[in-house]
């Protein structure tokens, strides 16, 4: 079955807003108590990312 790589492509582009996310707020929340939960949430949206791309990627490869 072909797939076009429209899903890998968005998924990338997740995968950098979640990382420019969790950077950009470790800068301007430095101290701030709403840093934490900020960068818990979008760590989290990173490592299901990359955990939804393996899991995906072994499937097809079956």
């Amino acid at each position: 079955m072909e797939t076009t790589g429209t899903g890998n492509t968005a998924r990338w582009t997740l995968l950098g807003l979640l990382l420019a996310v969790n950077v950009v707020s470790n800068i301007v929340l430095k101290g701030s108590w709403l840093e934490l939960p900020v960068s818990i949430v979008s760590g989290l949206g990173v490592v299901a990312v990359i955990a939804d791309h393996l899991v995906r990627g072994r499937r097809r490869r079956r």
